[in-house]
């Protein structure tokens, strides 16, 4: 399980404070194209390495392996460096080298490592958020291939291996768009570690673009305000793992249908525009009809995509309309129809389960309350009035008990409490005295004031063999006991008096007590 970092961690803010300045030392205070200032961008980019591995380390995520990852990838780009560096000291600059190696490497395993953290957010998730970051990078790919991979293709050169490393830079950050897109669109919480990392793709993939286009014009400069993009994007990806919030950008989290939105509809149609535009643009004697068909079919494409929309919004309500008719169903079948709490069904299972997941013996409480002298209201005030009882019974009840206490309605006017599991017995004890003080409490019913009262029974797991039948019938009987004896009582089942020989859980079974008729429920008129 990963380690919730202690809110308002001030570390990211220190590496970015930290990083901020030494960015201002490398743009002003250093000799531009300098072996020092080479040196110090080095020593950024090794600063995000760290950070990386600090972060993971520090809030020891879930998927630990796709940030490992994703600072190996960081790791190869800081490697390319030191290697340019290396020959740029020497004077060299060798194309091909070897620095070529660790750049382009440092692509895919870059990408890897998103792609995990996409699998891990998209855990249950929305997985049709991936088609549109497919259509998106397609968008985005058509972009770089007319303005920077069809240029660069064009060029005539007689060194094939040359040709192909040029090739490749463009073509990685193709590949980072697309993986970058997938990330935007999956499932997941928008947390600042993941903000972090889209202000670091994005500064990554502008300096790279930016960076072919000033290589075709001869216009680079090393050392200069381009190089700044690069240092951006390495502090900003070790600010991410540094950030406490690091830890959910791999968590998946249930997201609901994805509309198609204003947003997320103006983004797919300006995606399937591309295409069209490039088409009229990239030729400068592009034939009339060709640029009508273009125009039309970047129109169809938008028309076809807002009706889609207005299908995905339909199928959308018609969904959420089943959806709260499922929870509906599923809380008519748990819970008691008069007064919302919970069925016996409902009640007998949560018994069941916590008998089931008990440590030790003595840990499930299970308490029956039943009304004393009930049939008074219904006879003298009617059926209607005994039912608006038994509402405010139950609201008294939940009322007393914590909200992890389970309470259920058993049939009749009989309650059930099955406690927090691990209760003392003096505190459920407790329970059953407030409970009791709380129906004493008067009422308004119909124009006449009402004091009620109640018998509980007490029962607990004392054995380890005891079952969830053998505690609901100790408190049936306990209760049976305390109402015999008085009414308006609590009474905890006491397994050596050998109570169960005459009762049982049945009323219709138990052997016949006389009971005054001098009601412990009074109905004076208000």
């Amino acid at each position: 399980m990963p380690r919730r970092a202690i809110a308002g961690d001030p570390i990211w803010v220190v590496y970015l404070v930290a990083g901020a300045l030494a960015a201002l030392v490398f743009a002003v205070g250093l000799e531009r194209g300098s072996t020092a200032q080479n040196l110090w961008y080095d020593a950024i980019g090794a600063s995000a390495v760290v950070a990386i591995l600090l972060g993971v380390r520090r809030h020891r995520p879930a998927s630990r392996w796709a940030w490992r990852l994703m600072a190996l990838g960081q790791a190869s780009f800081v490697v390319g460096d030191l290697i340019w560096s290396w020959y740029d000291a020497a004077g060299e600059s060798p194309f091909p080298s070897i620095g070529d190696v660790f750049y382009l490497a440092g692509y895919p395993i870059l990408a890897l490592g998103l792609i995990l953290a996409i699998r891990r957010r998209l855990g249950g998730g929305d997985r049709t958020g991936l088609l549109d970051a497919a259509i998106l990078a397609i968008g985005l790919s058509l972009v770089s291939w007319v303005f920077l991979i069809a240029p660069l293709a064009g060029t005539t050169t007689t060194d094939p291996l040359g040709f192909a490393v040029s090739l490749a830079y463009p073509v990685g950050d193709v590949l980072l768009i697309g993986v970058a897109m997938g990330l935007a669109t999956a499932p997941g919480a928008r947390v600042p570690s993941f903000w972090f990392i889209a202000a670091s793709l994005t500064a990554l993939l502008v300096a790279d673009q930016v960076y072919v286009l000033q290589n075709l014009a001869g216009t680079y400069e090393d050392g200069g305000a381009l190089d700044l993009l690069w240092v951006a994007a390495y502090l900003l990806w070790g600010a991410a793992a540094l950030h406490p919030s690091m830890v959910r950008v791999v968590e998946p989290e249930p997201a609901p249908i994805a509309l198609l939105g204003p947003v997320r509809l103006g983004f797919l149609g300006a995606a399937m525009l591309v295409g069209p535009f490039l088409l009229t643009v990239s030729h400068e004697h592009l034939r009339p009809e060709l640029v009508v068909v273009a125009l039309a079919t970047g129109l169809l494409s938008l028309l076809v995509l807002v009706r889609l929309a207005v299908v995905v919004r339909a199928l959308a309500r018609d969904l959420e309309r089943r959806r709260r008719l499922e929870d509906q169903l599923t809380f008519q079948a748990y819970h008691d129809p008069l007064t919302g709490v919970a069925n016996r069904r409902r009640f007998v299972g949560a018994v069941v389960e916590a008998i089931a997941l008990r440590r030790e013996p003595g840990l499930v409480n299970v308490l029956f309350l039943d009304l004393d002298d009930f049939k008074t209201v219904n006879d003298s005030l009617g059926h209607a009035a005994g039912d608006e009882l038994l509402q405010a019974v139950a609201i008294r009840i939940r009322e007393a008990v914590r909200a992890s206490d389970v309470v259920g309605r058993l049939g009749g006017d009989e309650f059930g409490v099955l406690l927090e599991p691990g209760s003392e017995l003096d505190r459920v004890r407790a329970v059953a005295e407030r409970l009791l003080e709380t129906l004493r409490q008067p009422l308004d019913l119909h124009g006449h004031r009402v004091r009620a009262s109640g018998s509980i029974g007490i029962a607990t797991d004392n054995a380890a063999t005891m079952t969830a039948d053998d505690i609901l019938r100790d408190a049936d009987i306990a209760m049976y006991r305390a109402k015999a004896s008085g009414k308006d009582r609590v009474l905890v089942f006491d397994p050596a008096a050998n109570w169960g020989s005459t009762a049982t859980t049945s009323r219709a079974a138990r052997p016949h007590v006389r009971v005054p008729r001098r009601a412990k429920l009074s109905t004076d008129p208000a």
